[in-house]
């Protein structure tokens, strides 16, 4: 009697582990069909001053395009190497950057 209710125990132990791992296994697949089935989305967020500035930009644009323009005869005439700089120009533009930086 004494072994047959040692074995009972051992057979009740070894179903209960069983039944404990089936439960655990079964409860990963599920996470994971779960995990899996869930869909995944890039986003992107942009910094306010980052929103500022492509505002900023777009005003710009849509403001001059008489200096979109200009801008682009430059580029040309840089590409050309056909655009003459007033030195004099620059100088004084550079000295009064200068001035404003110092005071």
């Amino acid at each position: 009697k004494i072994g047959d209710q040692s074995q009972n125990l051992q057979i009740e132990k070894y179903l209960n582990t069983q039944a404990v791992n089936n439960h655990q296994k079964q409860a990963e697949e599920t996470t994971q069909q779960q995990a899996a089935s869930q869909v995944k989305t890039d986003t992107v967020n942009i910094s306010s001053r980052s929103k500022l500035l492509n505002k900023v930009h777009g005003s710009v644009d849509s403001q001059e395009p008489q200096r979109a323009e200009r801008l682009q005869m430059i580029k040309e005439q840089v590409q050309n190497g056909t655009y003459e700089v007033d030195p004099e120009k620059v100088a004084n533009a550079m000295l009064k950057d200068l001035i404003k930086d110092l005071g």
